[in-house]
């Protein structure tokens, strides 16, 4: 049975990946709204693994993942109770299952992001860690200030106030630079299918905020 090549995988990685988001925008704007949103833990998943996949290189590479997956999971459960970090938060059931009030997937997110983010600012600054950081956590950023808008709508999650508290933003670059200085270090970094990946969720969160 022949394996398939790097360029094999990323290219049905990046259909499925289309697909999926495809799918799951015209859903999400139907009539099967709650079917599709309730899928969205499962979309996720899917995406992290097809990125992993892509960009496995060894042990290490999984621990780094690990360590952000941990610490980003820990400080989520630490917003969500006692209203640090972030500002008063809660999510809402369509991230699946939930430890201590947070869904499991919310830490799956933050290796996502932090993946397709970070390979994408070392495309841009191969030889700069400082640049890769900063261009990584601004776009983490901006992604966050788009998720936002639609993110109540969704049932994602929701603040106690509104706007979004600033706390928020700030916290979310604090650690992002630190997980992009923990990232960096990894020596693959696939660039085209998480720059789809990238793509996609501006596109998918951008155009939810017009029609939803």
């Amino acid at each position: 049975m022949k394996l398939l090549d790097k360029k094999e995988l990323r290219s049905i990685s990046i259909f499925i990946v289309w697909l999926l988001n495809i799918s799951g925008f015209f859903g999400i704007l139907s009539e099967e709204k709650d079917f599709f949103l309730s899928a969205s833990p499962y979309v996720l998943s899917i995406t992290l693994f097809l990125v992993i996949v892509n960009n496995f290189v060894d042990k290490k590479f999984l621990i780094r993942l690990f360590l952000i997956f941990l610490f980003g999971l820990t400080v989520e459960i630490l917003g969500v109770n006692y209203s640090i970090f972030f500002g008063e938060y809660q999510y809402g059931d369509n991230l699946g299952t939930k430890v201590f009030d947070v869904p499991i997937v919310i830490g799956f997110n933050w290796v996502l992001l932090i993946i397709i983010s970070g390979n994408f600012a070392h495309n841009i600054f191969p030889n700069s860690t400082i640049s890769k950081v900063f261009v990584g956590s601004t776009i983490m950023i901006l992604l966050d200030l788009l998720i936002e808008i639609s993110s109540p709508k969704l049932d994602y999650w929701e603040f106690a106030v509104h706007p979004v508290p600033f706390s928020n933003y700030l916290w979310w670059f604090i650690l992002s630079v630190l997980f992009h200085l923990i990232y960096q270090s990894n020596k693959n970094k696939e660039f085209v299918l998480s720059t789809n990946i990238l793509l996609i969720h501006f596109l998918f969160f951008g155009l939810l905020a017009v029609f939803l």
